[in-house]
């Protein structure tokens, strides 16, 4: 064999020696190739299916299994390699096959040493067939792109065909006439756009996952181009890899640069079948996740490694835990889908590490995003209008944070300063899982299967227990209520807290001084392996990178509940609905409730991945549920009223609108201020409820004011 074929190939990019192939042998490997059943079938059904089906998929293994040599020469040399198997494929069809049609290779299954991260491509890549994966940022719509121009000159009328290998139109430096009639000299030329040759071309940006990202990394970005009967597949938000060829293109600067652009010829497109396939789970490390999954202080464990600096919030990491696991997602047969994905928003004082939380689960989750709905711009939280760069002006969909953590994790901090643009979509984002957009003429749906991780501050500065949540918060009751879990964070000073807090705090910087300094170092009147030692309940009980497997591990798991399971959740439910009967009359607990007790109970037995949901997750549902209501609802004992949380009034403010109300109607005429505190005090209510009561119905338009404290009913 020619060209040193028993070379032994090393790491591509230069680190070793490819062994070379002569254009013959090349052939003989694509016709050994091709000759195999499925591939021969294949190719029959490109004869009968032709224009529709144009495209023969080979699998990198199978060209590996006949020569590791000819594989390791076809990623550097795909260009080449990709001519010689198109004329194969072209010779391989039947007789009466016209050659004029051309038949797409693509070549899928890329081994992990042609992965590339989009940040790690270099010069030394340009012309190399690479596989590069991310979410997809920005896809255009499909555009005819010409391939070969056809020229007629317009002296002699001479037909000239000049192929385009870029954005930029080529057209011909002299007529190329035999008769030599236009002496060779440049002249104008027509184009004939009709008869010229075009193939559909999707742009697309793709950018680096984020599970991939560690310290405050910003992704990396990709221009790629999708043509042919692959184009128009990809939308904004998938999370696909990309197998093509990088090239380079000068930057479109006036002057010339010897600075290049880079941009990936697609060869072929793999769209993601499983949420966590990213994630390698080596056989050691199965081991290791069903040793954890045995282990009875499990539970503890992991809330045990959820943010270990921040203090206690033992409440509020348990449901984090379950949010990580999530509960499972139901196609019903009517079509109904049934989220899985649950939902938990953090409300509280200014300095009670809620942005911490959300920025330790957004590094832990598999798949986690952070954004702040204050400072979100440009795409924000959903979806924004940008223009395509085609040159002809158009919009294109470029996905937000929602869409980019779709089967992640959003961790999304001040949700309550978030546009009212944002704030309308989530409705729908939160409850259906999915993001309509209708923006610049694009009209389009986006997939944002994902859980929310929110944190709010109170309008006021500080929670007040006594008002209604609702009031305290800039968000609307229709968007809280689709919250599973809402967490009042306090700050109040309490002496035994308060040292205990302290005291955390302290042996948190004592532990980070003394990480920063080795295991030899010698401080007089310091003990750093006794702080060390004294700190060592601060590090997490399992490693990051082991918990996003066992995460990612359990996702495999569909756990079905056991009679005693559900036993336990409806006879909680039903309790707490029966609070609200006969004179009571409030709501205190909906079905929306209800559903968050199975996916808490599902994400419990997925965490023991476990395959059945037993009494003792349907109880740690419960626990939690009850704890968060009890908190909201009736924070300082009495009757639960979830309107407190789903609407802008409650049973008791229906109540006292109801007398004010009254009161105004049975004089008919405008009544002072005075007169109504007074009337309405004999009914029990107070000169506060009153006026509070008389501002609702005002803003409503229920009721007018003619003149200095004088109140009429409109």
């Amino acid at each position: 064999m020619v060209g040193g074929r028993g070379v032994s190939p090393q790491a591509r990019g230069g680190e070793g020696v490819t062994a070379n192939f002569q254009d013959s042998e090349v052939v003989a490997g694509w016709e050994e190739i091709l000759s195999r059943d499925r591939y021969r079938l294949r190719l029959s059904e490109i004869s009968s299916g032709y224009p529709d089906d144009r495209s023969i998929s080979v699998s990198y293994e199978d060209i590996d299994a006949y020569s590791t040599d000819l594989a390791m020469f076809f990623l550097e040399n795909p260009d080449r390699c990709m001519a010689r198997g198109r004329e194969v494929v072209k010779g391989a069809m039947p007789p009466d096959w016209d050659p004029a049609n051309a038949i797409n290779l693509r070549i899928t299954g890329l081994p992990k040493d042609a992965n590339v991260d989009i940040r790690h491509l270099r010069a030394k890549h340009l012309g190399k067939l690479v596989a590069v994966e991310g979410l997809v940022r920005k896809a255009t719509t499909v555009r005819p792109r010409m391939v070969e121009a056809l020229f007629r000159c317009a002296r002699c009328g001479a037909e000239i065909p000049v192929p385009q290998t870029s954005m930029l139109l080529k057209e011909p430096m002299m007529c190329t006439s035999p008769d030599g009639s236009c002496n060779k000299q440049s002249t104008r030329f027509i184009l004939e756009d009709k008869e010229s040759s075009y193939v559909d071309t999707q742009k697309i940006e793709i950018q680096e996952s984020p599970e991939g990202l560690r310290g405050g990394a910003q992704p990396e970005r990709l221009t790629a181009f999708v043509e042919d009967d692959i184009s128009g597949a990809i939308t904004a938000g998938n999370r696909i890899t990309l197998n093509g060829i990088i090239r380079s293109t000068e930057k479109a600067e006036r002057d010339k640069s010897t600075v290049f652009e880079i941009f990936m010829d697609v060869v072929s497109v793999e769209f993601e079948q499983h949420e966590y396939d990213e994630i390698q789970i080596t056989e050691e490390d199965e081991r290791e996740i069903r040793a954890m999954s045995r282990d009875p202080r499990l539970f503890d464990n992991i809330i045990g490694s959820i943010s270990p600096t921040i203090y206690g919030m033992s409440e509020v990491k348990s449901a984090i835990a379950l949010q990580l696991f999530g509960g499972c997602h139901k196609e019903m047969d009517d079509g109904t889908v049934l989220r899985g994905d649950m939902h938990i928003l953090l409300v509280g004082d200014p300095g009670v590490a809620k942005s911490q939380i959300l920025r330790y689960m957004s590094a832990l989750a598999p798949r986690g995003i952070y954004a702040s709905g204050k400072s979100a711009s440009a795409a924000g939280l959903t979806a924004a209008a940008v223009r395509d760069d085609f040159g002809d002006g158009r919009y294109t969909l470029e996905a937000g944070a929602l869409v980019l953590a779709d089967k992640g994790l959003a961790c999304i901090d001040e949700l309550d300063k978030m546009t009212d643009q944002d704030r309308s979509s989530l409705h729908e984002a939160m409850e259906s899982q999915r993001i309509s957009v209708a923006k610049a003429g694009i009209t389009a749906t986006l997939q944002c299967r994902c859980s929310m991780l929110a944190a709010a501050n109170p309008k006021f500065g500080r929670f007040d227990k006594d008002m209604p949540i609702v009031g305290q918060i800039d968000l609307p009751p229709a968007l809280m209520s689709r919250f599973d879990l809402i967490f009042v964070l306090t700050d109040k000073p309490d002496s035994k807290t308060d040292r205990a807090v302290t005291t955390h705090i302290l042996d948190v910087h004592r532990r980070g001084e003394a990480r920063q300094l080795s295991d030899e170092a010698v401080l007089d009147g310091v003990d750093l392996a006794g702080i060390r030692g004294e700190t060592s309940g601060i590090r997490p009980v399992y490693e990051i990178d082991i918990l996003r497997k066992y995460v990612a591990y359990s996702k495999r798991i569909v756990p079905v509940m056991t009679q005693g399971a559900v036993d336990k959740i409806r006879d909680n439910y039903l309790s707490i609905r029966a609070m609200g009967a006969g004179e009571n009359e409030s709501v205190p607990i909906t079905p929306r409730q209800l559903e968050a007790f199975v996916r808490l109970s599902e994400a419990s037995a997925r965490m023991r991945l476990s395959p059945v949901v037993e009494a003792s997750d349907a109880e740690r549902s419960v626990d939690l549920v009850n704890y968060y209501l009890g908190r909201i609802l009736a924070p300082n004992g009495g009757t639960w009223d979830v309107d407190r949380v789903s609407s802008s009034y409650t049973k008791k403010d229906r109540d006292k609108v109801k007398i004010v109300l009254h009161i105004l109607e049975e004089r008919g005429d405008a009544i002072p201020e005075a007169e109504i505190l007074s009337l309405a005090a004999s009914e029990g209510l107070s000169d506060p409820e009153v006026r509070e009561s008389l501002r609702k119905l005002h803003d409503q338009g229920m009721i007018y004011s003619p003149g200095n404290g004088m109140y009429r009913k409109a």
